[in-house]
């Protein structure tokens, strides 16, 4: 009994003990089987969702919103470069010798951009000469990235490259372009823009004198007839003959260029039948390069949308408080002669404001079409900026996003040609004309450069505006 008794106190209860372990032991490998087999679902699920999505991501490609380039030491300063070599003799009396590039660029993260250059013609020609534009050298990556604030909608990220730096320096003065590329896609530019790069060998002089032209519309004809006076300031290698043209254009308005040339340049360039030219004189006494009948223009109208209080950030289009109106020679509030001035715009509200402009036209017919154009688009008239007519209302109307900051700008009009382009750009229908406007202008030099099979260089530089500028 005691024997029988034993068996089932002891042995009975360790078995069962031994079983439940077992049994606890299957089901603990069990779960892990289970859950590792799981695991391997989630993870080809994973695998799956990842190669689903990328495609998709690839196809959310970089939108450069808006893209500038000023002097790296003020935003009033024209973008130009400055270099020299043993040819130099003068100052071009620039506060900078470097330009900032900035683009604003809706995306997700910040994006894989480089910057190309590329050497053009007095007349914006990229050069086909693989010397001067070295796909190799002329590049850089070096972007310093901002991200915007919080609020804004249209753009995500700001991009500065300041030139030149370690990557890119410039040997060769001239009209240069940068356009921004991708590295997902690195074929198709982004954006461009455009900046002059100066070597000043030659002294340069601007002198204006009041005119007269014959207007298309009844506005004062008031015009600037322009010198530009080039000499030596001491024997060089300068061919005579190779100095060639001059070119001429107002502050910030790098797309509106006046031409005094040598060669025959057609309407659209600013040729002979636009306006009248003549080259005279020589290099060792002075040469000149004369245009008349210049129009004056009209002061600059100001949108200064570094008011908060009016100017609030909203997603729906603000309309300004008035219509603007057509001008007959007058203006009251001074501009910033072209320039976009964001230095007074807290950086929690550096975005995008949506804007409605309006103009009225006052029962004023025209038979062309009109744009604006101003700081905020690079003074370059495109169909994305241009008004169309409300019948209703009866203004002309056009709603775009404009960054915050203090802006100049103006109403054109003009035409498209068979080709698409815009043609026959004038200020006369809406801003008038007076001579008191002011506005600077710049006097570039072109010589071209021999080497290479031949370039155009930029020798020659002055800027000034009729109430400055020798008379």
């Amino acid at each position: 009994m005691i024997q029988k008794h034993f068996i089932e106190v002891i042995v009975f209860p360790f078995a069962q003990k031994l079983f439940i372990i077992c049994l606890l032991t299957l089901y603990s490998i069990k779960l892990i089987l289970l859950q590792s087999c799981v695991l391997i679902l989630l993870s080809g699920n994973l695998i799956c969702q990842t190669n689903e999505v990328e495609p998709s991501s690839r196809q959310n490609k970089p939108i450069i919103r808006f893209i500038r380039i000023y002097g790296e030491k003020s935003e009033v300063e024209p973008p130009i470069v400055v270099i020299n070599d043993e040819r130099t003799t003068t100052s071009v009396g620039l506060s900078s010798s470097k330009i900032v590039i900035e683009f604003d660029v809706f995306a997700t993260v910040p994006p894989n951009l480089f910057a190309k250059f590329y050497h053009c013609s007095f007349d914006w020609q990229e050069d086909e000469n693989i010397f001067i534009n070295d796909v190799t050298s002329n590049r850089t990556s070096n972007v310093f990235w901002e991200s915007a604030p919080l609020s804004s909608k249209y753009y995500n990220f700001r991009g500065r490259i300041v030139v030149p730096n370690e990557q890119i320096k410039f040997k060769y003065s001239g009209n240069w372009k940068v356009k921004l590329f991708d590295y997902a896609e690195p074929e198709v530019p982004l954006a461009e823009s455009r900046f002059f790069v100066i070597n000043s060998v030659l002294n340069t002089e601007l002198r204006f004198y009041s005119d007269f032209y014959k207007p298309e519309r009844n506005v004062t004809a008031s015009a600037y007839n322009i010198e530009v006076i080039i000499s030596e300031t001491k024997p060089s290698k300068i061919v005579e003959n190779l100095v060639h043209t001059v070119a001429i254009y107002r502050n910030h308005r790098w797309f509106e260029p006046y031409f005094v040339s040598q060669y025959s340049l057609p309407v659209s360039l600013g040729g002979s039948l636009k306006f009248s030219n003549s080259i005279y004189g020589f290099l060792n006494g002075g040469k000149v390069f004369r245009i008349d009948g210049i129009p004056a223009e009209n002061g600059y109208r100001v949108l200064d949308l570094t008011n908060l209080s009016q100017f609030p950030s909203m997603n729906i289009p603000l309309r300004l408080p008035l219509s603007d109106y057509r001008r007959r020679g007058s203006y009251f509030e001074p501009h910033d002669d072209g320039s976009m001035i964001t230095r007074f715009v807290p950086p929690s509200y550096d975005e995008y404001v949506y804007i409605e402009f309006t103009l009225d036209p006052e029962g004023w017919e025209t038979s062309k079409d009109v744009f604006l154009v101003g700081s905020f688009n690079n003074w370059h008239p495109s169909r994305e900026w241009q008004l169309f007519y409300d019948d209703n209302e009866r203004l002309y109307k056009l709603r775009q996003w404009i960054r915050r900051a203090r802006h100049n700008y103006l109403y054109a009009t003009g035409k498209y040609d068979d080709s698409g382009n815009i043609v026959g750009i004038s200020f006369e229908e809406f801003e008038g004309n007076t001579v008191t406007s002011g506005h600077s202008f710049l006097a570039f030099v072109y010589y071209r450069n021999p080497s290479f099979g031949g370039f155009d260089e930029i020798i020659g530089f002055a800027r000034g505006n009729y109430f400055t500028s020798g008379r």
